[in-house]
C-alpha cells in the first residue's frame, strides 16, 4: 500500500502542467521551464550559460566524456531543482549521426525491414550500440528514401538514469539540427518549398548547416570547432553575460589596445576571429560542393550569425568594430535598467529584427553607419539600408498631415540620402541575391536574446519541441517504467519477501500433501482388510482387484434382488383362477378334475363327480365367476362305475 501511494503521488506530480526543455551540449547546457496556464504555455524560467566542470584548471583540449557530461547535466538539474515533471532534451548535432538511404521500392514495411541491414553497412560502429529513428518518404519511379538519426545507447542510458533519479519523465529526445529545421518549417514567413535552402547555424555551442531540398531535410553538415572551448574558458573569467560579451566583441580591434590585465580577453577575441574565419571558409566550400545557385536561400542563425556575411561568392567575417556597436551598447544597457526581477514569467512573444522606432534613433543609426561605410561590403550596403528605408516608409505613412513641415522635410532628406548614396551606386546584379539571405545581419537582432546556444533560436516555439515526433530518438510514454527503475532496491526487497512467503506456502502445502498421502495409505490397508472379510473365498490381495471383485458381487446381488422384487410384485391370475375353481365345491364333496384347459378363446373342464346334483351346482358356480358371466356353458356327461364323467366347455369369444 505504501508503494502504491508513492506511485500515485509521483504520477500526480507528472500530470502537473510543468515542462522542461534542455539543450544538452557538452559545454553549453541551457534550459527553458514552461508552465501551462489555460491554453497557453508560459516561460517561467530560463537558466542560461555554460556548464561548469569539476576541473579547477580548465584546458582548451578538454573533452567531456559521457559520464562527466551526464554529471554536468545532473548538476544543472539539481542547481535549478528541476524534478518530478516532464522533460525534453535537445542533443547537439555532433552527437547524432545523420544518414539518408534510398530504396528501389516504396512499401514502408519493406523499407523498415531492410533498414537495419543497410545501416550496418553505413555506420562504422556496431548497430546494436546505437538507437535510431527513421522517417520514410516516397519518391517518384517506385523509389523511397529513409531519413535516419542515430545516437549511442550509452548517452541515452545516461540521460535515462539521471532522469530516473529525479523522477523526470522523458517526453522527447531530439536533435538540435532537426529542431532548427522544424522551426523554419513552422515559421510564419514564407519559405520556398522548391529549390535549396541552406540553414546555417553558428552559435556558442556548435556549428552546422542544414541543406533543405524542396522543403525536405536533405543533409546535416557538422563543423566541429573550438568556439565552445574558447567561450567556456573566457566565461570562467568574466561570467555568463551574453550582452556584455557581444558588446565587447563587436567593438574589438585586433590592433587596438585593451586595458591592462585584459590580455586574456584579447587572446579570446583573436581566437574567436580565427575560428570564425575558418568556419567562413568551410561554409563557402560546403556551398560550392552543394552547387549553390543564386536562386537558393540562405538562413543564418546563432549568436555569431550576424558577424559573417555572404557576398554571393564567399562567406566573410565582417569588419571589426561593427557599425552598430554603440547602438547595441546603449540599447542593451536600457534593457538591463528596464528589467523587473519581480516578474519571473515571460510570455511567448515573437522576436523580430530590432530596427529604429523613432526618427531620432534612425538619425543616430545613420550617423554611426556613415562612419563605417568604407568598411562595408556590397551585400551589406544593400541589406542594411533597406531596413531603414522600410522603416522610413512606415514612419512616413504614420505621420499625421497636421505635423510640422520641418519634420517632414527631415524624413524626405534622409530618405533621399539613403537611396542616392547607398543603392544607386551598387551593382544591380546583386539585387537578386539580396533576398536569398535572411535579414538578421545586424547585431541589433540579438538584443533580446538570452541563450548562448540553439535555444535562443527556438525560444518562441519551445512548446513544439517538447512533444514526441516520428524522428525522436527516445521518449517515455508511461511513468511505470521510470518508477520501477527508481525503486529497484525496494522492489528487490519486496520480491525477496514475496519469494520467502511463496516458499513457506509451498513447504506447508507439501507437508499437508505428505500427511494426506499417509492417511490415504492407512485407509487403503483398512479397506483391504474389510474387503477380505467381505470376500472370504477370494484369492486376490491387490486392492484394485478386490474392489473389482466386490463390485461384481454387488452387481450380481443387485440383479438377484431385482428379480425377487419383480417376482414378488407379479400378478398370478391363473393361480387365482384355479383357486376360485377349486373352491366351487365343498371340500368334503367327491370331486375330481382330470383336465383343465383355459385359453383366450375357450375354457374346458373335465373330470368325475359323484352325482348329477353336484354337477349342476358346479355348473352354477362356474356361471357366477366374473370371467364366465353372460357366457354360454355347454355340458356333456355320462355315467360310469366310478361316477358321472362330465365335460364342461365355455366359449369365451
Amino acid at each position: 500500500m505504501i508503494i502504491s501511494a508513492h506511485l500515485l503521488s509521483s504520477t500526480f506530480n507528472l500530470m502537473e502542467n510543468i515542462f522542461y526543455l534542455i539543450s544538452a551540449h557538452t559545454f553549453c547546457i541551457e534550459g527553458i521551464r514552461l508552465t501551462k496556464k489555460s491554453r497557453n504555455r508560459l516561460i517561467t524560467g530560463e537558466p542560461i550559460g555554460f556548464a561548469s566542470s569539476k576541473n579547477s584548471v580548465f584546458e582548451e583540449n578538454f573533452l567531456a566524456e559521457h559520464l562527466e557530461w551526464a554529471e554536468m547535466i545532473a548538476e544543472f538539474l539539481d542547481q535549478h531543482q528541476w524534478k518530478d515533471h516532464s522533460i525534453s532534451f535537445l542533443l547537439p548535432a555532433e552527437d547524432v549521426s545523420f544518414r539518408k538511404i534510398a530504396f528501389p521500392f516504396q512499401e514502408r514495411k519493406k523499407v523498415e525491414q531492410a533498414l537495419p541491414y543497410e545501416l550496418e553497412e553505413e555506420i562504422m560502429s556496431d548497430l546494436s550500440a546505437c538507437t535510431y529513428s527513421s522517417q520514410v518518404f516516397t519518391m517518384s519511379e517506385q523509389n523511397s528514401e529513409a531519413l535516419v538519426f542515430l545516437v549511442g545507447k550509452e548517452r541515452l542510458n545516461q540521460l535515462k538514469k539521471l532522469c530516473l533519479e529525479r523522477n523526470l519523465l522523458i517526453r522527447n529526445v531530439d536533435c538540435s539540427a532537426y529542431a532548427l529545421y522544424r522551426s523554419l518549417m513552422n515559421d510564419d514567413k514564407k519559405i520556398s518549398r522548391t529549390g535549396d535552402v541552406f540553414q546555417i547555424y553558428l552559435g556558442g555551442d556548435e556549428a552546422f548547416v542544414n541543406t533543405i531540398s524542396d522543403g525536405r531535410l536533405d543533409q546535416v553538415k557538422i563543423f566541429p570547432n573550438r568556439i565552445p572551448v574558447i567561450l567556456k574558458k573566457h566565461l570562467l573569467l568574466v561570467g555568463n553575460s551574453l550582452s556584455a560579451f557581444l558588446n565587447n566583441f563587436i567593438k574589438y580591434q585586433e590592433d587596438g589596445d585593451l586595458e591592462e590585465g585584459n590580455s586574456e580577453l584579447k587572446k579570446t577575441y583573436t581566437n574567436l576571429k580565427h575560428e570564425l574565419n575558418w568556419l567562413c571558409s568551410q561554409l563557402t566550400l560546403h556551398l560550392r560542393i552543394k552547387n549553390y545557385v543564386s536562386e537558393s536561400q540562405i538562413e543564418i542563425h546563432g549568436i555569431f550569425g550576424p558577424m559573417i556575411k555572404w557576398d554571393g561568392v564567399v562567406f566573410k567575417l565582417r569588419s571589426f568594430p561593427f557599425h552598430e556597436s554603440e547602438a547595441f551598447a546603449e540599447r542593451s544597457g536600457e534593457e538591463k535598467l528596464n528589467e523587473d526581477s519581480s516578474l519571473p514569467i515571460n510570455v511567448f512573444s515573437k522576436t523580430d529584427v530590432k530596427t529604429p522606432d523613432t526618427l531620432e534613433e534612425l538619425m543616430e543609426e545613420a550617423k554611426h553607419r556613415e562612419k563605417s561605410d568604407a568598411n562595408l561590403s556590397i551585400i551589406e550596403k544593400l541589406l542594411t539600408p533597406l531596413m531603414y528605408i522600410r522603416k522610413l516608409e512606415e514612419l512616413k505613412e504614420e505621420t499625421n498631415h497636421n505635423e510640422e513641415s520641418e519634420e517632414k522635410t527631415l524624413i524626405d532628406e534622409h530618405e533621399t540620402k539613403f537611396k542616392s548614396s547607398e543603392i544607386e551606386n551598387e551593382d544591380n546584379n546583386l539585387s537578386s541575391q539580396m533576398t536569398s539571405v535572411n535579414p538578421k545581419s545586424s547585431m541589433l537582432s540579438l538584443l533580446e536574446r538570452k541563450h548562448w546556444g540553439v535555444l535562443g533560436e527556438l525560444r518562441n516555439q519551445a512548446e513544439d519541441f517538447i512533444e514526441f515526433h516520428q524522428l525522436s530518438l527516445y521518449h517515455e510514454s508511461t511513468p511505470w517504467k521510470r518508477y520501477l527503475g527508481r525503486n529497484q532496491i525496494a522492489l528487490s526487497f519486496s520480491a525477496v519477501l514475496i519469494f520467502i512467503i511463496l516458499v513457506g506456502f509451498l513447504w506447508q502445502t507439501n507437508t499437508t500433501i505428505d500427511l494426506l498421502k499417509h492417511k490415504i495409505k492407512e485407509g487403503n490397508l483398512l479397506i483391504q482388510t474389510e474387503l477380505l472379510r467381505a470376500l472370504p473365498k477370494t484369492s486376490n490381495s491387490d486392492l484394485k482387484l478386490l474392489i473389482l471383485e466386490l463390485k461384481k458381487s454387488i452387481e450380481l446381488r443387485k440383479t438377484y434382488i431385482e428379480k425377487s422384487k419383480k417376482f414378488e410384485s407379479r400378478e398370478y391370475d391363473n393361480l387365482n383362477f384355479l383357486k376360485t375353481v377349486s373352491s366351487l365345491l365343498s371340500e368334503d364333496a367327491p370331486f375330481r378334475v382330470d383336465s383343465l384347459e383355459y385359453g383366450p378363446e375357450r375354457f374346458s373342464l373335465s373330470g368325475t363327480i359323484d352325482s348329477y346334483d353336484r354337477l349342476q351346482i358346479l355348473k352354477t358356480n362356474l356361471q357366477s365367476i366374473e370371467e364366465f358371466k353372460s357366457q354360454n356353458i355347454v355340458e356333456s356327461n355320462r355315467k360310469s362305475p366310478d361316477g358321472i364323467i362330465y365335460r364342461i366347455t365355455i366359449n369365451l369369444n
